[in-house]
């Protein structure tokens, strides 16, 4: 069926404008970069980047990561339940419902020294495929944001 001329040019100014396609895109590719360059280590990004956070934080809740990450609660249970069965995090109820305490082990922190100098390889190339400028823009709105999330809820 063709689309009308009102329909054509609402999904042409979506096709060349909208940023959530763009950003999924980018998040791929990159990511992508990120999870190869860690494979060796048996590690995704993803996991990364909640046991960096952990660490960055110290003890913090499961309730506030979720809400600074902005992830949802079953995508990060799934994460840090792979992170505790290779003891890199250690859990525990809070006391609070389904709220775990979670904190960052020896062997976590062994394993982000082991990581780094590929993730700095894997970093490199990122940059490389998104450009210095927006590398930098990403980095400043991400830290800006992140922030915001430690800001408000008090990590």
């Amino acid at each position: 069926m063709k689309p009308s001329a009102a329909s054509q040019k609402i999904v042409n100014s979506i096709a060349t404008n909208c940023l959530s396609v763009r950003l999924r895109l980018m998040n791929r590719m990159v990511g992508a970069i990120y999870d190869e360059a860690l494979r060796p280590h048996s590690i995704k990004a993803s996991q990364l980047n909640i046991l960096v956070t952990v660490s960055a934080f110290g003890r913090v809740t499961s309730q506030q990561l979720c809400q600074v990450l902005h992830m949802d609660p079953s995508t990060f249970s799934r994460a840090v339940t792979r992170l505790k069965k290779t003891r890199w995090l250690q859990v525990e109820p809070s006391g609070e419902g389904k709220i775990l305490k979670i904190e960052v082990t020896q062997k976590g922190f062994k394993k982000i020294e082991q990581v780094y100098p590929d993730w700095q390889k894997a970093q490199a190339k990122a940059e490389e495929v998104l450009g210095e400028s927006t590398s930098e823009m990403l980095i400043a709105s991400g830290n800006k944001h992140l922030l915001v999330g430690m800001t408000r809820y008090k990590i």
